[in-house]
């Protein structure tokens, strides 16, 4: 059934996409009173790391 499988892959990324959504909010955060490209943004998570 193809809406059963449509769900199913909806669950089983579900925590990937929780992380993916997390990051996106936490980098609006980031750059409300200034400009950060995405880029520098994860490139200075990796450095903090």
């Amino acid at each position: 059934n193809s809406v059963r499988a449509a769900y199913i892959h909806k669950a089983k990324y579900l925590e990937e996409r929780i992380a993916m959504m997390q990051w996106w909010a936490d980098y609006l955060d980031a750059s409300m009173d200034l400009y950060v490209s995405p880029y520098q943004y994860a490139g200075n998570l990796k450095e903090a790391s």
